[in-house]
């Protein structure tokens, strides 16, 4: 709890986290996440896409933050799209996408990719985001 109070001292701040993310997130965000703005950052997603505390560690464990806003991605979304529209989309881009969950082989085909990722479509879904579904 001193941990918590030191680190969001605005009460404003700490009353809008408290009703928005359990205190299991916020537990596990103290432990895990040492940076302030990468941990608000996790705050804000947990709370756009409802994310439970599995799925928050999963993110945190495959290091989303960083994958989501330290690679330039190469898209041609500011050409084609008006602003707000072409910012969502980028926003929605992961780049690298991770499926550590497939055994692959050096000489995997398409269609056994696809088997592994309908086994695994939790997996798979988690991993592609907000926005998709099966």
């Amino acid at each position: 709890m001193r941990k918590f109070a030191n680190e969001y001292t605005d009460i404003e701040f700490v009353q809008q986290v408290v009703a928005q993310i359990s205190w299991s997130h916020n537990l596990v965000l103290l432990d895990r996440v040492k940076d302030k703005e990468e941990r608000m950052w996790y705050i804000k997603k947990c709370v756009e896409n409802k994310w439970s505390r599995n799925v928050l560690v999963h993110q945190i464990e495959s290091n989303l933050h960083s994958r989501q806003n330290a690679v330039e991605k190469t898209t041609n979304y500011g050409n084609v799209l008006d602003k707000p529209n072409s910012d969502l989309a980028i926003e929605t881009l992961k780049d690298p996408y991770i499926f550590d969950f497939i055994a692959f082989e050096e000489s995997i085909k398409e269609r056994d990719i696809e088997k592994q990722l309908v086994k695994k479509i939790t997996s798979f879904l988690l991993e592609l985001g907000a926005g998709f579904t099966f």
